[in-house]
């Protein structure tokens, strides 16, 4: 009986919970993943650049590239999981 209830208590908490992200909030989310995509990518093609015109080395340049792309899946994840959740709390 108590895991029927809880069962119970968990979808009641799960349905009220559903319904506070707006789709105004999901695009506005979306729209500032997109903008710091683009900004890690201009982030990247300068690295590569200073690399191809020897101003850092290949191994520095591999680095920096493989760290900004972590950077970018980490903020694919949160962003994700902000529109999926609505844990939209913090402002930019």
């Amino acid at each position: 009986m108590n895991k029927i209830k809880l069962s119970v208590a968990a979808l009641l908490i799960a349905g009220a919970s559903y319904g506070q992200s707006t789709y105004e909030r999901v695009q506005e989310t979306v729209k500032k993943r997109e903008a710091l995509d683009y900004r890690i990518n201009d982030l990247i093609d300068a690295v590569r650049m200073d690399a191809w015109y020897g101003k850092i080395s290949q191994e520095t340049a591999k680095y920096y590239i493989e760290e900004l792309a972590a950077i970018k899946e980490v903020n694919i994840v949160i962003t994700n999981g902000i529109a999926i959740y609505g844990r939209n709390k913090q402002k930019w």
